[in-house]
């Protein structure tokens, strides 16, 4: 069997703005419209600014910060309640990255129940992030039962926003028929797609495949290098597979010498 995709929390593209006028909230809202990179320290006071005018995007990047130590010091506390105000002035990001912090019990207390009504809000919010999120919890049990329809839902819509590990969840699920009707070839495309744009399980998943012939014609050889490569990336899923491939001798005999 395939093994499951980590939950991974938002990484949001972090970016600054040029200095608004000082009480001057339209400016304050176009210079983030138009932000452009700058120091870190500069970051954070724009966007205080910013939050302090009630720009939710402000509150957003300023959390970001915190939750990061970057031109802040490193306050996970801090950043929750900059989410909070974030996700209360409309910022659907906000409300998904706050419930990351439920979800993991970092800066709150743990509370399944709040990072799930939390993803809902974010994911109404047409946060993509969010919907990965919420179609996680379904998948896995944690909004209080499996709901694995909903979550291949959620992750199709996620994985047609462009984002690569719901791609290579929603692959698991057809793989291990979870919820649908199993789907080989829509498993392969999907992992190659997320392994293409760098998720590593999907990698990992897509050599499982390749070396079991589902989906695709059996390779040994193609299965080896995808999970070296997986392996050489950081995959310690990877590195595990790799081993267990030299371990029955599958693989040629020149890429195996290679590996010596």
């Amino acid at each position: 069997m395939s093994r499951r995709v980590l939950w991974l929390l938002p990484a949001l593209a972090l970016f600054a703005c040029q200095p608004p006028a000082e009480g001057d909230r339209d400016c304050a809202e176009s210079a983030l419209l138009d932000r452009v990179p700058i120091s870190s320290l500069r970051a954070a006071e724009r966007d205080r600014l910013a939050c302090d005018h009630g720009v939710a995007d402000g509150c957003l990047q300023l959390g970001l910060l915190y939750a990061r130590g970057d031109g802040v010091r490193r306050d996970l506390g801090k950043a929750a309640a900059l989410y909070a105000r974030a996700c209360d002035g409309g910022s659907a990001e906000g409300c998904s990255n706050l419930g990351g912090l439920y979800a993991s019990g970092r800066g709150v207390t743990r509370s399944d129940s709040r990072a799930l009504a939390l993803f809902d809000r974010a994911c109404d919010g047409r946060s993509i992030q969010g919907c990965y999120n919420l179609g996680y919890f379904y998948a896995s049990g944690r909004a209080g039962e499996t709901d694995p329809a909903r979550a291949i839902a959620l992750y199709d819509r996620a994985c047609t926003a462009h984002l690569a590990v719901a791609c290579a969840n929603l692959g698991l699920m057809f793989a291990d028929g979870a919820g649908t009707v199993r789907d080989d070839l829509r498993a392969v495309a999907l992992y190659r797609s997320a392994c293409s744009a760098g998720v590593l399980q999907a990698c990992d998943n897509l050599g499982f495949m390749t070396a079991a012939g589902r989906g695709l014609p059996r390779d040994d050889t193609a299965a080896l290098e995808l999970f070296r490569a997986s392996c050489d990336r950081g995959s310690s899923a990877g590195c595990y597979d790799l081993a267990m491939m030299y371990r029955r001798g599958r693989g040629t005999t020149a890429t195996l010498h290679a590996r010596r």
